[in-house]
């Protein structure tokens, strides 16, 4: 293995534990009580789409978007849209 097909891996694994961290983190994925039949991949999706939305619309501090765009459900709405 050459040394850049070396750094390509470790750049995509560290790309994938910036997801964990964000979920864990920012989302509190970890310390949920939700755990049974469908209820945690379900869940898991849903944080994964609210984590695209917001990168879409260029939001790159999680904790800052979701204090900024919690309370108003119709612009929430509208970036569903």
């Amino acid at each position: 293995m050459s040394a850049k097909e070396y750094n390509l891996g470790i750049r995509a694994h560290w790309s994938i534990e910036s997801m964990h961290y964000i979920k864990d983190v920012t989302f509190g994925e970890d310390a949920s009580l939700i755990r049974t039949g469908h209820a945690p991949t379900n869940f898991s999706i849903i944080r994964n789409i609210a984590m695209n939305v917001l990168r879409r619309e260029n939001y790159l501090n999680f904790p800052q978007a979701i204090r900024m765009l919690g309370g108003d459900v119709k612009r929430l709405c509208n970036l569903l849209v």
